[in-house]
C-alpha cells in the first residue's frame, strides 16, 4: 500500500517537497491556507485581503540570482532578468508547477490547525500523525491521517517586535515590515525603518522617494553589499563557487572583508561595524549608498524611547514629528500547529537533526524543510532537503539512534555560537555548498568531480571554477536528470542573454581573454590531479 505524506504549506519549499515524494513513489496531499500556491512570493495588496499574511513587497527583486535560485532540474528561461522581479519569480513556480503536475496534489483553502501522533507513545513504530484543519471553502473542520509529515509553512511568519520603551505610547502608525506592500499612503511622512536586513534597506530605499524623510536606525550597524559585487555579472556566482569554499574560511573572510570595504566607506555612511561579515548575513542592496549620500535616508542609532511623536537614540540624537515607525526586525521561529512537546524547543532554537528531523518524537516520519538561514537562496537547499527526506520515507536512507541524533545538533549548535554573532544563533545558520553536498551525498546525488575530471573535464572544471548551481546534484544518482550538463555549461550564456538586448558591432561575441583563463585554470587543475595522483 502507497504510504500518505502531509505537506504544509504551497510555497517555493512545498512545490520541492511534493514533487520528491512523487520521484520515489509517496503519495504527496499538501494543506495550503491561501487559495493558491507559491507562498510568500504571491503579492497580495493588504487592503483586500480579510486577513493578513506575509508577503514581499509589490517591488521586490531577489537578492540571489536566477542561476543558484531555481530548482535542479528546471533552470530559469535564458531570456530572464539575472535577478528576478518577484512577479517573476511566482511565475518560475507556476511553470514549476504545471511541468510537473503538482498542483492536483494542492488542497487550497485548508488552514492546518494541528499536528500529532496517532499514538502517546514516542516509540511507537507503526504511530501515524493526525493533521486537523479548517477547510476554509466549507468553513468547517476537518481530520485526517497520514504516513509522514513534512512541514513547509516556512518561518517568516510571526512578527518579532522590537522591545522599545514608549513604543505602545506612540502617536503614529507602527508596522511590522510583514504588513508593507507599498510607498502608496506614505507620500510626505516622515517614517524611522527599524533594522538592518535586506527588508530594512529595501523598504528604506523605495519610500526615501516619496518620504518627506527616511531615517534607517540600526543597532550595530552592518555590511552593504552589492548585487553585482563590483563586476558585470551576479556577484554570488562569483562566490558561490566550489573554488572559492575551498578557501580556508579565515583567508576567505579577509578577502571578502576588503573587498567590501573597497566598496565606500561604512564609517562615513554610519554604517559601521564591529563584526566581520563572516560573522553576520550581509544587507544585499544597490541603492542604499546613494540614497544616504543624497539624504534622503538618514542612518541613526538605537531608538532609546519613544515619547508622543518624538524619538531619541542611543547616541543622544533625537528626530521630531515622526508619523509611521516600521519594524523590520525579522520573525520568530515558531510552528503553532506543533506543540512544544514534539519539537522540545530550546533557549535559543529548535534541535532538528541537520536541520530537517526532529529527534524525539518517532524520529523519522517528520521533516521541517527550508526552516534555515543561508548564505544564498532557500528553494535548492529546501529541495535538498525534501529529497533526502522522502528517501528516509521511502527507506532506502537511514537515521542514526537518537543520542547520537542529540549529540550531532549540540555540535552543530556550539558551532553556530562560536562563529557568529548573538542575533543569529537563533537561525540554523546553514553555508550554501557545504550544505548541498551534505545533504546530497546522504543520497549518492553528489557529484564525485575526481571522477568527472577523468571522464567530463570540461564539466569538472565548470563545477569547481562555476557557480555551484542546483543542477550539479542531477548529475548522478537518484533523480538523475540528463539536461544538468547542459544547464551547468550554459551558465554563462544565460547571465549575458537577457543583458545583450542592443547589438554591440564587433565587441559581441565570445571574450578571447575570458577563454584563455578558463584554459589555464583547468591546466593547473589537470596539473594538482597529476601530483596528487603521484604522490
Amino acid at each position: 500500500m502507497t504510504k500518505t505524506v502531509a505537506v504544509i504549506g504551497a510555497g517555493p519549499t512545498g512545490l520541492a517537497a511534493i514533487k520528491s515524494c512523487l520521484e520515489v513513489g509517496l503519495e504527496p496531499t499538501a494543506f495550503e491556507t491561501d487559495p493558491w500556491l507559491g507562498g510568500a512570493w504571491k503579492y497580495t495588496d493588504l487592503t483586500e485581503e480579510k486577513r493578513r499574511r506575509s508577503c514581499v513587497a509589490y517591488s521586490t527583486v531577489t537578492n540571489t540570482s536566477k542561476h543558484v535560485s531555481c530548482y535542479s532540474d528546471f533552470p530559469m528561461p535564458k531570456e530572464w532578468p539575472n535577478f528576478l522581479p518577484q512577479q517573476n519569480y511566482l511565475e518560475y513556480f507556476q511553470m514549476y508547477a504545471r511541468e510537473f503536475e503538482l498542483e492536483e496534489r494542492i488542497r487550497f483553502e485548508a488552514d492546518v490547525l494541528s499536528i500529532e501522533p496517532t499514538s502517546d507513545s514516542k516509540a511507537d513504530q507503526n504511530a501515524r500523525w493526525r493533521v486537523r484543519y479548517q477547510d476554509l471553502k466549507q468553513n468547517c473542520d476537518q481530520v485526517e491521517e497520514f504516513d509522514f509529515v513534512m512541514v513547509c509553512s516556512g518561518i517568516n511568519k510571526e512578527p518579532r517586535i522590537a522591545d522599545i520603551p514608549g513604543l505602545d505610547g506612540f502617536c503614529g502608525d507602527v508596522i511590522h515590515s510583514k504588513e508593507y506592500r507599498t510607498w502608496k499612503n506614505f507620500e510626505g511622512k516622515r517614517v524611522i525603518v527599524v533594522g538592518m536586513g535586506n527588508s530594512a534597506g529595501d523598504i528604506a530605499c523605495e519610500l526615501s522617494h516619496h518620504t518627506q524623510q527616511v531615517y534607517l536606525s540600526t543597532r550595530s550597524g552592518g555590511w552593504v553589499v552589492s548585487r553585482l559585487l563590483g563586476g558585470d555579472g551576479p556577484g554570488d556566482t562569483k562566490f558561490l563557487t566550489r573554488l572559492v569554499d575551498s578557501i580556508p574560511s579565515a583567508i576567505r573572510a579577509q578577502v571578502f572583508h576588503h573587498k567590501l570595504k573597497k566598496g565606500f566607506n561604512l564609517v562615513n555612511f554610519g554604517l559601521e561595524t564591529a563584526h566581520s561579515p563572516d560573522k553576520r548575513s550581509p544587507l544585499v542592496n544597490d541603492e542604499l549608498p546613494h540614497c544616504i549620500i543624497t539624504g534622503s535616508i538618514q542612518v541613526k542609532a538605537e531608538i532609546a524611547k519613544i515619547k508622543g511623536k518624538n524619538v531619541v537614540f542611543t547616541d543622544g540624537s533625537k528626530v521630531e514629528d515622526i508619523d509611521v515607525i516600521i519594524l523590520a526586525t525579522g520573525y520568530k521561529f515558531h510552528f503553532p500547529f506543533l506543540s512544544d512537546s514534539l519539537l522540545c524547543p530550546k533557549d535559543r532554537y529548535i534541535p532538528m537533526y541537520r536541520y530537517v528531523f526532529p529527534p524525539f518524537c518517532n524520529p523519522g516520519t517528520i521533516a521541517i524543510i527550508g526552516a534555515v538561514r543561508v548564505n544564498g537562496p532557500v528553494p535548492p537547499i529546501a529541495e535538498m532537503q525534501s529529497r533526502w527526506a522522502v528517501s528516509v520515507f521511502a527507506g532506502k536512507s537511514k537515521l542514526p539512534d537518537c543520542q547520537t541524533m542529540v549529540e550531532e545538533i549540540e555540535r552543530r549548535q556550539q558551532l553556530l555560537e562560536a562563529s557568529t554573532i548573538e542575533c543569529c544563533r537563533a537561525f540554523h545558520l546553514v553555508n550554501f555548498i557545504r550544505y548541498c553536498d551534505e545533504m546530497s551525498s546522504l543520497i549518492g546525488a553528489k557529484p564525485n568531480l575526481w571522477h568527472l575530471l577523468m571522464t567530463d573535464p570540461v564539466l569538472a572544471f565548470r563545477c569547481f571554477f562555476g557557480p555551484c548551481i542546483p543542477a550539479q546534484y542531477r548529475l548522478v544518482g537518484p533523480g538523475a536528470w540528463p539536461g544538468a550538463r547542459d544547464i551547468i555549461m550554459g551558465v554563462q550564456e544565460s547571465k549575458l542573454c537577457p543583458l545583450r538586448t542592443r547589438k554591440t558591432g564587433p565587441k559581441e561575441g565570445k571574450d578571447k581573454n575570458s577563454t584563455l583563463s578558463w584554459l589555464f585554470c583547468l591546466l593547473i587543475l589537470l596539473i594538482l590531479f597529476l601530483l596528487i595522483s603521484i604522490f
